[in-house]
């Protein structure tokens, strides 16, 4: 891999700027703390929506909690964190067209033109705070971001989920670790 270059685009957020650094033609996030080594492009969208399509027709869900009653009220709140593309926000806003879907993530969602109308994206950074109320959702989301916080990092964004999470809520934090034995 080549160096990253010194080039880099400043982008205004809530509350700090964030730098994006490239390498071969390709944007990567350089934001404190945050560990996240895939660039920030149009094809890594198209890679985390077919990744998103795999794992929902392998497990023949988009969810394991036990939440289809709540979700099924007119009103209940949904948020992912770390939305990427937003493919599962998505899905989740038109299989439960009642529920209000927020997608958070540290880069500006590239899908803006054509999106569910129960669906909202918020710019943030969980390492920076949830710009959230304290019980403002009914389910709270995280896929695939395992390495994307220092370890230390992890027990102020679980705080973090369960503080925005509502009394009797569910929180589901999916991890995914590949774990090579070599004998």
């Amino acid at each position: 891999m080549s160096k990253l270059s010194e080039k880099a685009e400043s982008v205004n957020s809530q509350s700090s700027k964030t730098e994006f650094l490239y390498a071969d033609n390709r944007r990567f996030n350089n934001v404190k703390d945050v560990i996240y080594p895939l660039p920030d492009s149009e094809e890594e969208s198209d890679r985390l929506r077919s990744q998103h399509f795999m794992f929902r027709y392998f497990w023949q869900s988009n969810f394991f909690a036990p939440i289809e009653h709540i979700l099924s009220k007119p009103g209940s709140k949904i948020l992912d964190v770390g939305c990427g593309a937003a493919s599962w926000s998505f899905d989740m806003a038109i299989s439960y067209p009642s529920t209000d879907v927020i997608g958070l993530d540290m880069t500006p969602l590239q899908t803006t033109q054509i999106k569910p109308k129960n669906f909202n994206f918020v710019k943030g950074n969980v390492l920076e705070g949830l710009p959230f109320e304290d019980n403002t959702f009914d389910f709270v989301f995280q896929r695939f971001l395992v390495g994307g916080y220092p370890k230390e990092k992890w027990p102020y964004v679980i705080n973090e989920l369960v503080r925005v999470l509502k009394p009797g809520g569910f929180l589901e934090v999916f991890l995914f670790v590949i774990i090579i034995i070599l004998f």
